[in-house]
């Protein structure tokens, strides 16, 4: 039974109505009394253990940002000075930012931010970073990462916020849509792109910034990442609450925040995904364990959370889903968001309801060494019910 701490957290999430409202530079996006900690870059999940190696993928991604930032000639450089300790690393949720599987950010990484047209805070995510081929957030960069995220970071995000500014688009009504439509909001976001590309095509003005934007088939899945991120944040600060604030995986451990001590990751071993591969070439490349912030999304009630929308989806993932993934909103999530009317969509992941069926989230499968990047997409069974270990 949900307590009445957890069920107060749930009704706030439930009462935020997200709105894409800007994006530009991480470091300029933030409170004004928010300040990066020096030479640090920002990568999904909770903090690394100190004792465990940082995953290839997410080091390889580093090392490129690193080179975006100036702090480093060339990947090999920055890679050898995040190893020494002269690059920090941390996570991206400890500073409002959401990040997707092995894209790391730092300062000047071009970011979305998401406000609650309701009133209250905001959320923000990097903007997707564009086609799978040497995309940052799949592990696995090639020679011309660091020259395209350099140009999404000074020509996408200053178009993108010049179209937003003065007019947010408000996430529900395409979110709400969507799932008609068959999306479940992470793993399958085809109609939730579109109509989110339609309404920035039709703002932005023709040229590389609108090409770029055009190219990202799965751009609302960022957006929707920083949608969610920002309703679990409106849950926390309740005291004794068991609410799910915050989630993700850093390739070793997934880690969760509660919204009754929202400072502090609760840490357990990442799950692989375990689902089908994008060819039989790949199906022996061993996959990295969950990787990524876009477990807030699952946490906050879509994606695995919401698949009874996604009838294609559940066909392709097949034998993949474990049984129990279908009763799971009823029995893991504690309050209705009345935003999306009829659909009857509920929010707010109660880690005391754990146990009584799986918390699960769709995710994509990277290559473990680091070279093949994205190599399928499955589900991974993220907390189970067995005790979980406070983290750092």
């Amino acid at each position: 039974m949900t307590s009445d701490a957890t069920a107060r957290s749930a009704r706030k999430v439930a009462s935020v109505l997200p709105a894409l409202s800007g994006a530009g530079p991480f470091a300029d996006m933030l409170p004004a009394a928010a300040r990066l900690p020096p030479e640090t870059l920002f990568h999904a999940g909770p903090p690394f253990d100190a004792h465990s190696p940082i995953p290839p993928p997410v080091l390889r991604s580093a090392a490129v940002a690193a080179v975006v930032e100036g702090w480093a000639a060339t990947p090999e450089e920055g890679a050898a000075a995040i190893r020494a300790g002269g690059i920090a690393l941390a996570p991206a949720q400890d500073n409002g930012l959401v990040v997707p599987l092995a894209f790391v950010a730092g300062p000047s990484t071009g970011v979305l931010r998401v406000t609650d047209a309701a009133g209250g805070g905001g959320a923000l995510a990097a903007i997707n970073d564009g086609p799978p081929d040497g995309a940052l957030r799949f592990g696995a960069p090639d020679a011309g990462t660091a020259a395209r995220l350099t140009r999404l970071n000074d020509t996408v995000a200053g178009a993108l916020d010049a179209a937003l500014r003065d007019d947010p688009v408000p996430l529900i009504p395409i979110a709400a849509a969507a799932l008609r439509d068959g999306d479940e909001l992470h793993g399958q976001v085809a109609a939730s792109s579109a109509a989110i590309l339609g309404i920035l095509g039709r703002r932005l003005a023709p040229g590389p910034a609108a090409d770029q934007v055009a190219a990202a088939s799965q751009f609302f899945l960022n957006v929707w990442m920083a949608a969610c991120a920002l309703m679990l944040q409106a849950g926390a600060g309740v005291a004794g609450s068991r609410l799910v604030s915050a989630a993700g995986g850093n390739g070793r451990g997934f880690g969760i925040r509660l919204a009754g001590a929202p400072d502090r990751w609760i840490v357990r071993p990442a799950a692989v995904p375990d689902g089908p591969r994008l060819s039989p070439a790949l199906a022996d490349v061993a996959a990295l364990p969950a990787i990524g912030d876009s477990a807030v999304i699952d946490a906050c009630g879509f994606g695995a959370q919401a698949f009874a929308f996604a009838p294609g989806l559940r066909a392709a993932f097949g034998d993949a889903a474990p049984a129990g993934v279908a009763s799971a909103p009823d029995r893991l999530l504690c309050a209705v968001h009345e935003g999306f009317g009829a659909l009857g969509v509920r929010v707010g992941l109660d880690l005391d309801r754990v146990g009584e069926a799986p918390f699960c989230a769709n995710l994509a499968m990277i290559d473990a060494a680091g070279e093949r990047g994205l190599i399928g997409r499955g589900i991974a069974v993220l907390i189970d019910g067995t005790p979980v270990a406070p983290g750092p």
